[in-house]
């Protein structure tokens, strides 16, 4: 049998090289390393601006659609339609989407989206639906349900409004959705460009009219998403509130987190649900005002300080009224996102590293920056499961991902896609699970207002209209226009509904306030929630 020759053999194996960096490679499990890597460029990708990802700006995204598909986006350079009359403030964009299955990276799909802005547009709804924001409308779309059509990325209709979309919130488990927005306003004229010197920064605008003390409209919406197979998601507006700037809220489809100052640096967490009476919660210690953040339906987490202002302690609590762990996060951060797998106990946690401007539209300088990290924690132990770093450095997070069965991390890491394996639960984590699942609190459908929200006699139901020919997304139902003060928004009607739905007295319609007023009286131990197994106190009387 002839031999081949040397420079034949180099030639092959640089073949069998090549080959192996168009598709998934898998590595033997050693420690932390990761279970797989789907090299980006096989995918199409191409490098990410750096100053607009230190800056905030969401230019890379990666989603769990099951647990064993992918959806990853990317800003991509490509020649875009002149649009007439485009407003002069856009910054167009393409951002192509690739549907990709695991472990094997092959592409099922991708598609491309034209954005005008460099602000959040794409979330996770669960049960693989996603919902997309183009300028100031927001549509629903499936991927892997309408994958056999041949269109999966087909859109719905779901919310639109012309006032200006500032933030949108999403509950772990998908059952609440946040609009905030404000009184849409033409641009202010851009100074002139001089012919010598630095560019002149444009000078900041307000929210609202001058005197108008809350210009943000908080619009809140109980979403039903359908777990069997299909594209549907159901919308309904319970609530409207006001507030003096975009922020965000401790809050479920069932009720929030209120913070309380108890004085001498201590804090009380208080659950106030939207029916039924209120929960006084653990206590927590802090030199700060803690920030909490739910995890799931009945476990949050809340970050705080034990000296100055920087919080650097993170807690977790459930509903029982239990204080479950607290640990010191280290090194100074800029900020933070999450992922969550409240079936299987656990969230992942993201932190940009390093020290930088608060505001995320400042210009940023690069050393400013040094590393971003994700860690995954059992939430009822608080045990840290992995600990893993990205890159690039998003500002916006989202370049990681939880699978919804908790049993895989995926991020964005030196030119790839690493997918690490989780330990599965330990019969402990199951139960804890169990118990978490019975500390949920009962679903309500009761208008939401927690002493800040305007009132509504009924939540309206917002139906989303039928599927549109892709890429143009179909007429979506109308989102709460309100102006801007106190006045309460007009609540939607149904898509197909002609009349106007009754607006809430403007009296009714208050402010978010900053915090809770400090108690008079020293804070009572917390009212515990009980459950069917747990033993009976002595004195307690049977009802």
């Amino acid at each position: 049998m002839p031999v081949p020759t040397r420079s034949y053999a180099i030639a092959r194996l640089s073949a069998l090289v090549l080959l192996a960096l168009t598709v998934a490679v898998p590595l033997e499990a050693r420690g932390p390393g990761p279970a797989f890597r789907i090299p980006l460029d096989s995918l199409g990708f191409q490098p990410q601006t750096k100053q607009f990802l230190l800056a905030g700006g969401s230019m890379l995204t990666l989603h769990y659609v099951d647990n064993s598909h992918l959806l990853l986006t990317f800003a991509v350079h490509k020649l875009m339609e002149r649009i007439p009359d485009d407003p002069p403030g856009d910054e167009d964009r393409v951002v192509e989407a690739v549907l990709l299955e695991t472990p094997s990276g092959r592409v099922l799909a991708r598609t491309d989206w034209r954005f005008h802005d460099n602000g959040q547009y794409l979330w996770n709804l669960g049960h693989g639906r996603f919902m997309l924001r183009v300028r100031d409308t927001l549509t629903t779309f499936a991927p892997l349900a309408n994958l056999a059509s041949g269109r999966p990325f087909t859109q719905r209709g779901f919310l639109t409004t012309d006032r200006r979309i500032g933030a949108v919130l999403l509950s772990p488990e998908a059952d609440l959705l946040v609009v905030e927005s404000v009184e849409r306003k033409p641009p202010p004229p851009q100074p002139k460009t001089p012919l010598f010197g630095p560019t002149p920064k444009p000078t900041p605008q307000p929210l609202g009219e001058p005197g108008d003390p809350s210009p943000v409209a908080l619009s809140f919406y109980r979403l039903a998403i359908p777990s069997e197979s299909g594209d549907e998601v159901e919308a309904s507006l319970a609530g409207v509130a006001h507030s003096s700037s975009f922020g965000d809220i401790a809050a479920t489809g069932a009720g929030h987190i209120a913070v309380v100052d108890q004085g001498k640096q201590q804090w009380g967490f208080d659950f106030r649900p939207y029916r039924g009476e209120g929960k006084q919660l653990a206590p927590f210690d802090s030199t700060c005002r803690p920030t909490p953040r739910f995890v799931s339906g009945s476990e949050f987490i809340a970050f705080g300080c034990h000296s100055g202002d920087s919080p650097m302690v993170l807690g977790g609590f459930n509903m029982k009224g239990d204080e479950m762990w607290e640990q010191n996060l280290f090194g100074d951060y800029v900020g933070t996102s999450m992922s969550f797998a409240p079936s299987s106990g656990r969230f992942a946690l993201g932190r940009v590293l390093g020290e930088g401007s608060a505001d995320d539209l400042q210009p940023v300088s690069a050393d400013a920056f040094t590393g971003q990290n994700v860690a995954v924690y059992q939430t009822e132990s608080g045990k840290q499961l992995l600990h893993v770093d990205c890159s690039p450095i998003a500002r916006a997070g989202q370049n990681f991902a939880l699978s919804p069965d908790g049993m895989s991390l995926a991020v964005i890491h030196e030119g790839a896609i690493e997918i690490y394996s989780l330990p599965p639960l330990s019969s402990q984590d199951a139960a804890d699970v169990k118990m978490a699942r019975a500390l949920v609190p009962e679903a309500s459908i009761l208008p939401i207002d927690f002493g800040t929200m305007s009132r509504a006699s009924a939540p309206e139901k917002a139906e989303p209209s039928p599927a549109a020919s892709e890429p143009a997304p179909s007429q979506p139902a109308t989102a709460p226009a309100s102006a801007a003060g106190n006045a309460s928004p007009s609540v939607p009607p149904p898509a197909s509904a002609p009349a106007a739905a009754p607006t809430a007295p403007a009296s009714q319609a208050q402010s978010v306030p900053a915090g809770d007023a400090e108690p008079e009286q020293p804070r009572k131990p917390p009212t515990l929630y009980t459950l069917p197994t747990d033993p009976e106190k002595k004195g307690q009387n049977k009802e």
